[in-house]
């Protein structure tokens, strides 16, 4: 019977699916074979594409982030042989060797930049002035020879192209000394970072890869590291010896200001073609303006013949392992990367180019099916599927984490939520032990939370009655004992970057007294519910949550809690000691604004490195404007001792392995987190970092169950 009743259902069935049928054949008549074949590779170079361009906006999002990394990466590249000399030949460790490397290229670094600022920078004005009185009697001298008005008029827009570029150029080069220092600070420390640990980072970056993939990536990078290490040498080369060179015939013909029209053309150096063409006409210009047609025309030949005997020795020399990127992307590639990242791009795009050209191929063959394979997911390479496949997903992921960084950032939730759960994470402690000791869970939720808003509002009233009220005598004196190091405007050029962002936010704080205590009012009750109740929501939530998941889930979240609770408890405790170490030490010296430096070091020190350096760096400069000589010398030690001893020392010490994160990762943490989500941003990057980097296992076995199965009892 049950047989006979099957039969009459699949017969029922089957006209339903010879019509489903019917309705594909009909539709696969509609559309043509070619059409859904480049529709297959329509969607998907289009879900790539709008993958490269978010990540591109992020890039540019986070400008400062990433021009450290690549000015990290390019100045590691070019003195990795160091590296590799002193670990092969001499046998050290690779911290001491990736140190040597460092401080060489520090050393070259800070040669540069005193040779632009002593060379080049007192005379930026005169330079560009002249170069456009040259360039506009070059461009009347053509007028004379009776050229049509056409010709002129596209010459003359030829002429205020050229010298609204070289203007702007020369401004970019020496004006943003504030991102310059920053970025150049961070690079210096990804450097050492970046030789030290590249290798191991490296291993743990191919390990879950076939063995065949890791190795074809991995001889892949070692060729490209030697390559674009001899790329860079060489153009570092071909610029000091054009800027020599130039420098020289510009001497030679008698054309002023040889030494800054030397280092112009040795910073074009390192812009491959653009740079050297934009640089010559500069300098021929400069030399028709001062001396006329034979002094110009000299000297172009000399440029021409000193270009073409260097490019000569450096192809029989050097060139032969350097890539060959070829000159049409250059030219598209240069001016893109100045467009997004001004100046820098010019001298970071073709490295990062040909980086990518070396892993290219690569790349391909490790997104397909193997070295030798072509096979096809229908019309479409098995490499693009992949990649589009990876693409859509990253999209996804991308919107979520931009969604909930904009609900934990916005306004309507940045203040009271986050201080109620940072507060109640690390006063939970606190809660457990008053429970113990027979406290009811409501009285002891009371407790803590009376208690954690007497130290806020201490905290609040301190800063309020000493930082935002003698903020500008602090900005005014450090910038007095900028201008007293006597090492041109760079310095007070630098505290007048930092002081305007601190002045911003101090205003804020005072012209929003009333929404702040609200907002303080809101967290005080959020954080009584959360110490209370929190753990009743936690259980209900796990109870929701199946059987098999709930240990897991459990885990990562008790492990987020306690790495919440260890940042927070010993990141302020670290801060409280260098922001007393600070005051106690220039009150004893008798220097003036000691309590309002303290507590502006102890905010600092929420700051990763780069905040209790900045304040530090503002008590240093109060000591140079106001101290002997001798409190300068204290004080100078005193601020590279607290420096070192809280980030190498007392800070891990504090801390333990609560916040285990990578000093490199710490360092790019903080401008990242600024530039997402200002003062919440720095304050909050390193810990979620940290509960990232804690919990990505279990996230990952929370979504995939055969995980469970193939990881190891230490990895769990």
């Amino acid at each position: 019977m049950k047989g006979a009743q099957a039969d009459a259902t699949d017969a029922a069935a089957r006209p339903t699916e010879r019509g489903l049928t019917a309705s594909i054949v009909r539709e696969s008549e509609l559309v043509p074979a070619w059409l859904r074949r480049m529709t297959a590779l329509s969607w998907r170079v289009l879900v790539i594409a709008a993958f490269g361009a978010v990540c591109a906006e992020l890039a540019l999002k986070l400008t400062t982030v990433t021009l450290a990394i690549l000015v990290g990466a390019v100045v590691g590249t070019t003195v990795f042989p160091i590296v590799r000399y002193l670990r092969g030949e001499r046998c050290w460790p690779a911290g001491r060797a990736a140190a040597v490397a460092t401080l060489a290229a520090l050393a070259t670094v800070v040669a540069v930049v005193l040779v632009i600022a002593l060379a080049f920078e007192p005379y930026v004005g005169r330079v560009v002035d002249a170069a456009n009185t040259g360039i506009d009697g070059v461009a009347a001298r053509l007028g004379e020879l009776g050229l049509p008005q056409p010709v002129l008029d596209s010459i003359q827009h030829l002429a205020a192209g050229v010298q609204g570029w070289f203007a702007d150029a020369v401004g970019q080069l020496v004006g943003p000394i504030g991102g310059v220092v920053a970025v150049l600070v961070l690079a210096g420390f990804l450097t050492f970072y970046l030789l030290a640990d590249a290798d191991r980072a490296w291993a743990r970056l191919t390990a879950g890869l076939q063995p065949w993939q890791s190795e074809s990536l991995t001889t892949t990078a070692s060729t490209a590291l030697i390559e674009v290490g001899d790329y860079l040498r060489a153009a570092g080369l071909r610029a000091v010896v054009n800027g020599v060179a130039v420098t020289f015939w510009l001497l030679l013909l008698g054309v002023p200001m040889a030494g800054p029209l030397g280092v112009l053309v040795f910073l074009g150096g390192f812009v491959p073609y653009v740079g050297a063409v934009f640089t010559t006409i500069i300098v021929v210009v400069m030399a028709y303006a001062t001396g006329g047609v034979a002094a110009s025309v000299g000297l172009f030949a000399l440029i021409a013949i000193t270009s073409l005997i260097l490019r000569w020795a450096l192809a029989r020399f050097v060139y032969r392992r350097t890539p060959r990127v070829h000159p049409a992307l250059i030219l598209v590639v240069v001016p893109a990367a100045a467009a997004l990242f001004g100046i820098a791009g010019l001298f970071l795009a073709v490295p990062v180019a040909a980086t990518v050209i070396a892993f290219l191929p690569t790349l391909i063959t490790v997104l397909g099916r193997g070295p030798a394979s072509t096979a096809m997911a229908g019309p479409v390479p098995v490499w693009l599927d992949r990649l589009a496949q990876w693409s859509w997903r990253g999209l996804v992921i991308i919107a979520v984490v931009v969604v909930g960084i904009l609900v934990l950032v916005g306004p309507f939730l940045s203040a009271p939520v986050v201080i109620a759960l940072v507060v109640a994470c690390a006063m939970h402690p606190a809660w457990n032990s008053l429970v113990r000791r027979g406290l009811g869970p409501t009285a002891a939720a009371l407790v803590v939370t009376l208690a954690s808003a007497a130290v806020v509002a201490v905290i609040l009233g301190v800063t309020i009655v000493t930082v935002i009220q003698q903020l500008p005598q602090i900005l005014q004196a450090a910038s007095q004992g900028a201008v007293d190091l006597h090492l041109g405007t760079s310095p007070s050029d630098l505290v007048g970057t930092i002081g305007p962002t601190l002045v911003d936010n101090a205003g804020l704080i005072a012209a929003n007294s009333a929404s702040i205590g609200v907002a303080l009012v809101i967290a005080a009750l959020l954080t009584f519910f959360l110490v209370r109740d929190g753990g009743g929501w936690w259980s209900a939530l796990l109870a929701r949550i199946p059987e098999d998941r709930r240990q897991l889930v459990g885990e990562s979240g008790a492990k987020a809690a306690r790495i919440l609770n260890g940042s927070t408890l010993g990141t302020g405790l670290v801060s409280l000691v260098a922001g007393t170490l600070q005051a106690v030490m220039m009150t004893a010296l008798g220097l003036p604004l000691a309590l309002p430096v303290g507590v502006l070091t102890f905010f600092g020190g929420f700051i990763p490195y780069i905040g209790g350096a900045i304040a530090t760096g503002l008590g240093f400069l109060i000591a140079i404007a106001f101290g002997s000589p001798a409190t300068i010398a204290l004080m100078a030690i005193f601020t590279v001792v607290i420096n070192i001893v809280i980030g190498n020392f007392v800070a891990p010490l504090v801390l333990g392995k609560t916040v285990s994160i990578h000093p490199a990762i710490v360092l790019l943490a903080a401008p990242a987190g600024a530039a997402i989500g200002g003062l919440i941003g720095m304050f909050l990057i390193v810990p979620m970092i940290a509960i990232v980097m804690a919990t990505w296992r279990s996230v990952i076995r929370l979504f995939d169950p055969a995980e469970d199965q193939l990881a190891s009892p230490a990895a769990r």
